[in-house]
């Protein structure tokens, strides 16, 4: 909305790629993978072992109970927004809604250009 009124100059979403960054493509999928790679293998380890990583490996104070699965919604809270179990889930879904809305963007952008 800022972009349509000239406040700011970003290009559009799907030019997003045209952009010339800091490094080449191809390092920052790398960099990218790796860094999802860390996150992802937390999340396995704590699936399967509940509770294995329940404290942050950064701020040792932030910690879960035992035997609680850490991830959405664990440790990181600092605001504290999400104080139960029913706006975890709601977060959750709105999440899952905006991931459908970008889907919808994406198809509409394919088929009318």
């Amino acid at each position: 909305v800022l972009t349509s009124f000239g406040i700011l100059n970003v290009p559009k979403w799907y030019d997003a790629g045209k952009v010339e960054y800091f490094a080449s493509s191809s390092t920052l999928f790398v960099i990218e993978f790796i860094l999802f790679h860390y996150v992802e293998l937390r999340r396995w380890q704590d699936i399967k072992y509940p509770g294995s990583v329940n404290q942050d490996p950064i701020f040792k104070s932030y910690s879960l109970p035992p035997n609680d699965v850490g991830y959405p919604g664990g440790i990181f809270n600092p605001l504290n927004f999400s104080p139960s179990l029913e706006a975890k889930e709601k977060e959750l879904a709105n999440g899952r809604l905006a991931m459908l809305a970008f889907l919808g963007f994406v198809v509409q952008h394919n088929v009318t250009g």
